[in-house]
């Protein structure tokens, strides 16, 4: 399924914009608030769509969202092939670096280690202790979150302590299940917090004081997206971040929870900044 949104503009700065993107840019969303969803009129909203459209309209690019719900093993696949132009919120790795560009970061994703508060376990929680305690990990079926993490989670498997998820909504459903099908959750925050929602947020805490926070790009496909493309696209997004209204989108659907964690961990000197 596809929704195109584009804008209209003088007929040089048009000339201008189709040098740079000749095509509409295919972009997929994950429909999963508060990252990407509609709203009672049937508008796409979010952190993620709302932040895409201003770097589009400021790269002078048109864009067709791409919504039809697929696993992130499908979306790599489909970028690669070409089949979409490009993805959100990614991390940039080697492997994919060989059919994808990255762009600049454009904002922060956070990912933490979550618990029930009325679990019988230590205040606070590692990886290495949950798999010393033997207990069980609920943690995403794909994506990469670094390799000390997929080295964890490579040994949670093998000990068949691992139970994977496909979307952040399972994940957090997973922990509340009865009975539940791990002591912990590793998810997304920005989503976990959202499907928690404000009628099971005491029943959650923190299981790991320090919150992940990794540069979160936009991934285009080498096969279809051009280098004057990038480059209008990571202009657009460093000129979005000096004035702000990057940071100013992000932020306005973080939780207030999750700012204020973000803030503590800030001030410790624990947090990991977008360089």
């Amino acid at each position: 399924m596809m929704v195109l949104a584009g804008f209209a503009c003088p007929a040089a700065a048009r000339a201008k914009a189709d040098s740079i993107c000749p095509q509409p840019l295919r972009v997929h969303l994950d429909l999963h608030a508060p990252s990407a969803y509609y709203d009672t009129t049937g508008q796409l909203r979010g952190m993620d769509v709302e932040m895409v459209q201003a770097i589009m309209q400021a790269a002078g690019c048109q864009w067709r969202w791409h919504v039809t719900p697929m696993t992130g093993a499908r979306i790599i696949k489909s970028l690669q092939d070409g089949d979409i132009d490009l993805m959100i919120r990614a991390s940039k790795t080697p492997d994919r670096a060989r059919f994808a560009w990255f762009s600049q970061p454009y904002r922060q994703e956070i990912v933490g280690l979550y618990a029930r508060v009325r679990s019988d376990l230590p205040e606070t929680l590692t990886l290495a202790d949950a798999l010393r305690l033997g207990l069980r990990l609920i943690g995403p079926a794909s994506g990469w979150y670094g390799i000390e993490f997929e080295q964890y989670r490579n040994r949670f498997r093998q000990e068949k302590r691992y139970t994977a998820y496909p979307d952040a909504k399972i994940g957090t459903e997973l922990l509340f299940a009865t009975p539940s099908r791990g002591e912990l959750v590793l998810i997304d925050a920005d989503l976990f917090y959202h499907f928690v929602g404000p009628d099971r947020v005491m029943d959650i805490r923190q299981a790991s004081p320090v919150l992940h926070i990794t540069p979160a790009h936009l991934m285009a496909s080498q096969k279809t997206v051009g280098a004057a493309t990038m480059a209008a696209l990571n202009k657009a997004i460093r000129r979005l971040q000096q004035s702000g209204e990057l940071q100013q989108l992000e932020l306005s659907y973080r939780p207030q929870l999750l700012r204020d964690q973000l803030d503590g961990q800030a001030k410790l000197g624990a947090a990991h900044r977008i360089r």
